[in-house]
């Protein structure tokens, strides 16, 4: 449409095709203190849901979906302990409250972390990441550590689970970060076991690889293949998206004599903001019970109110017609119906006078 001079009707809409960039870091805090950034996002989405509650065919709740702009977009960040997930959300929001595994223990909890914007950062606590059975049986584990080391691996993938599927827009999030330190063993086994939990929920993923300063490029080199394998082996989702991968240095620090800045942050933004897709809002409709009616339609009484009225004026019409047709015929049968009539009613007089006498011989 530039090429050929027209009207780029698209430009006033970024979340249909167009990519969010920013010039710097700068840029992107400032856009997401900016508490008009999702409007167009939203109006998008609740567009979309008006065209489901048109649509007698589909016949879907739309009341859940369209509690998303009073709550916001929330977005998980997951990852093993000391990956830097708080360090992560501190560089984006820019709060330099928020504690971080580098001088104190840890999150211990669930903290929620909002930007102006609407986007709200859930920055979960860190777990360990167990091997894979095949590493397990050749580190020769007592069977008690396996059955503890399955028990609380199992729990973590329960609970990242329960927040995929919560039925609360203040919990449930549209996008989730994996967060995983370039030093630090990539488990493909283990890892694809917690990928497939948002990507089987159509949720955007974002594989953040953080402190890529702390190695060096052969290893660094080592991990970036590592995680475009484990891409390749979780595929595409029900939207025809794959899982996106970003290099991450948080912080500046000095690593072997050499000064390093804080990269990637940027495009770690960028990339949460194009995967945001208002479509996906049609993955949190419901249907209604059946034999019940769609709660979520409010205006559309009218409508089907006057599709019943000219039904019902069509079949007083079709009676009508009927009564007409049968008029000629019914004056034929008046006589004959008229004499049957007459005769019943000899009938059943006669037989109450013979109730009636043989009451009178028993009394």
């Amino acid at each position: 449409a530039m090429q050929s001079n027209q009207s780029f009707e698209l430009d006033e809409n970024p979340w249909s095709k167009r990519k969010i960039a920013f010039r710097n870091l700068e840029s992107a805090r400032a856009a997401l203190s900016a508490p008009n950034l999702l409007d167009s996002f939203f109006k998008e989405w609740n567009a979309t849901l008006d065209f489901v509650d048109c649509s007698k065919q589909i016949g879907c709740s739309t009341d859940f979906p369209r509690q998303l702009p009073l709550h916001g977009i929330n977005v998980l960040m997951i990852g093993e302990t000391g990956a830097g997930k708080s360090l992560l959300v501190k560089v984006i929001t820019g709060d330099n409250s928020i504690v971080t595994s580098s001088t104190h223990c840890g999150t211990t909890c669930e903290l929620r972390h909002k930007s102006e914007c609407g986007l709200r950062w859930i920055d979960t606590p860190g777990f360990k990441i167990p091997l894979s059975p095949e590493e397990a049986e050749k580190k020769e584990q007592s069977w008690w550590e396996k059955q503890k080391t399955q028990f609380t691996w199992s729990r973590w993938l329960h609970r990242i689970t329960t927040l995929m599927t919560k039925r609360d827009l203040k919990v449930r999030p549209l996008v989730a970060v994996y967060c995983h330190r370039a030093s630090s063993r990539v488990i493909p086994h283990r890892m694809l076991e917690i990928f497939r939990i948002p990507h089987s929920m159509q949720v955007p993923l974002v594989l953040a690889i953080t402190d890529v300063c702390s190695v060096d490029d052969t290893a660094l080199a080592e991990v970036r293949q590592a995680f475009k394998d484990v891409i390749m082996q979780l595929g595409y989702n029900g939207l025809g998206k794959p899982a996106s991968l970003i290099e991450i240095n948080s912080e500046e620090k000095t690593v072997r004599g050499h000064r390093y800045k804080v990269t990637g942050v940027k495009n770690l933004i960028e990339e949460i903001l194009n995967s945001l897709d208002p479509r996906s809002c049609l993955h949190l409709v419901r249907r209604p019970w059946i034999g019940s009616a769609n709660p979520s339609r409010k205006e559309e009484g009218s409508v089907p109110e006057a599709g019943l009225l000219q039904d019902e004026d069509a079949v007083d019409e079709d009676e009508d017609e009927e009564e007409e047709e049968g008029e000629g015929h019914s004056s034929e049968l008046d006589e004959g119906e008229a004499s049957s009539s007459s005769r019943h009613k000899k009938r059943d007089r006669a037989s109450t006078d013979s109730a009636g006498s043989s009451k009178k011989v028993r009394s």
